[in-house]
């Protein structure tokens, strides 16, 4: 990767399309920056051929594309989903936004134009606000972690689950004396944050903890004590 560039990954289900075509674009338009990639989490075995094609026709670059899961992508920085809502879990990072976009899939060309002429809209928007920013410190602390742990509740679980290889949520529910909904809530925030993994088990869901995400949590925090510097990951 060049210095001061920030890793931006692009994720929807599929990585076939928006995501697919918001790698190219990235690439394309604010490579000074940006260093893109693009995943899903139930990629297809290749990118939509009508994205491709209206991509080259446009002149821009399809050489490098080809789909990929979330664990064959680097760590990003930046996180951007592109509209397609809880299919689209969060990746742990210091920024993460979504940018709503409707699927062109089997839609009409022009569709398909409009999605790359919004896309190519929101990558400058994203470039110019990464520009203004001033620099980007990969090994700073996540904030949306930092976020997840600001509450004693989920401290409680965080801590529950360290000591446990997994746990259901009935026992979860047990230990805090809270309601089902307010569980929930919470342990979305912690697997949104990376913090926690979840399964589903019939009617019950399974946490367990990503101890190594936790321990980069704790590297990264403890740097700031040795002269590091506070996050900018939300002026982006």
């Amino acid at each position: 990767m060049n210095a001061g560039k920030v890793r931006v990954a692009f994720i929807c289900t599929h990585n076939a399309c928006r995501s697919q075509i918001a790698e190219a674009v990235a690439r394309m338009r604010a490579s000074d920056v940006i260093e893109p990639y693009s995943a899903g989490t139930d990629p297809l075995a290749a990118p939509n051929p009508d994205a491709l094609r209206l991509l080259a026709k446009g002149g821009i670059d399809v050489s490098m594309l080809r789909s990929k899961a979330l664990d064959e992508i680097p760590r990003p920085d930046i996180v951007v989903t592109m509209g397609c809502g809880v299919s689209c879990p969060a990746l742990p990072c210091q920024h993460r936004e979504d940018w709503g976009l409707d699927d062109p899939t089997g839609k009409e060309d022009a569709a398909y134009d409009a999605c790359i002429d919004a896309i190519a809209r929101n990558v400058d928007d994203l470039a110019d606000r990464i520009r203004a920013a001033d620099g980007w410190d990969h090994d700073r602390p996540d904030v949306s972690a930092l976020r997840a742990l600001a509450d004693e509740t989920r401290l409680t679980v965080v801590r529950a689950l360290a000591h446990e290889e997994e746990l259901c949520a009935c026992k979860l529910l047990d230990r805090l004396h809270v309601s089902q909904s307010t569980l929930s809530h919470h342990m979305k925030v912690l697997v949104d944050a990376g913090l926690v993994h979840q399964r589903r088990d019939g009617r019950w869901m399974h946490y367990r903890i990503d101890a190594d995400r936790l321990v980069a949590l704790g590297e990264s925090v403890t740097a700031l004590g040795r002269g590091g510097h506070a996050s900018n990951g939300d002026n982006i």
